[in-house]
């Protein structure tokens, strides 16, 4: 059964339901049932309307992408099951490679190895160290190595490096969270970069300038690119900070 046909038959039931009309034996339940109140059958047919939009709009919330526009990254749960598992340890720039290849790139847009490393950033199974030359680099917790998260050694065109790379145990978890990557990677990573400063910002530069935290780190936790956290410093007349590791 496609996603599509399982949303049609979750509507199928809601539809019954509200008519009061118990979906598995197609009978009328009691006049006394929960579902024959009022406002629980107008909440059923308002949740069954929003899910026919979804169907016709092919499974994807939202409105359709304009002409010409890539579709936001998202991979059906049945395409899933055709995820090709490494019988070695992946990278997660090999790891979105396999699921970007489970979908129409010429109308969907990448799923980022970003987008995969900021949610196990976020769940605590990665974190960064700084390494030669201030630069931040992602490294397993205790709970990542215990999931099946690994470093190795590798040789690239710059020479040797470690790299964090997944076992199965690992992909399958990242494929079970897809989900919440898939809405990562719709999130802009500057995503306040065009709103107005606003007073809680200021005063959290403000805080942040006097723990000593860098340029890099106020743009991640803002939201907001390095240059115009610089700006807003300058305006401010905070202009001891720490040093800005890596490239703006």
């Amino acid at each position: 059964m496609t996603e599509l046909e399982i949303m049609q038959h979750a509507k199928d039931y809601l539809d019954k339901l509200a008519r009061g009309i118990d979906p598995l034996t197609n009978r009328e339940v009691p006049e006394n049932d929960i579902i024959n109140n009022v406002r629980i059958s107008r909440c059923l047919f308002y949740v069954s309307d929003v899910l026919r939009q979804v169907i016709e709009n092919g499974g994807v919330i939202g409105a359709p992408p304009k002409k010409g526009e890539l579709a936001p990254y998202a991979l059906p749960f049945e395409a899933r099951g055709r995820y090709a598992f490494g019988d070695w340890p992946l990278s997660a720039s090999q790891i979105a490679q396999r699921l970007n290849e489970l979908v129409d790139l010429e109308a969907m847009q990448k799923l980022k190895t970003t987008s995969i490393t900021r949610f196990l950033l976020q769940s605590g199974l990665l974190f960064e160290e700084e390494g030669p030359g201030g630069n931040k680099n992602k490294r397993p917790t205790e709970a990542g190595w215990k999931l099946g998260i690994s470093t190795q050694q590798r040789s690239g065109q710059n020479g040797d490096y470690t790299a964090v790379v997944y076992d199965r145990q690992a992909q399958q978890f990242i494929l079970d969270n897809l989900d919440a990557i898939i809405a990562i990677n719709a999130t802009p990573l500057h995503e306040n970069q065009s709103k107005p400063w606003e007073p809680e910002e200021d005063a959290w530069l403000r805080q942040a300038v006097q723990t000593g935290l860098d340029i890099k780190d106020m743009s991640a936790e803002l939201k907001r690119t390095r240059a115009s956290v610089r700006t807003r410093l300058e305006k401010l007349g905070l202009t001891s900070v720490g040093s800005e590791h890596g490239n703006p």
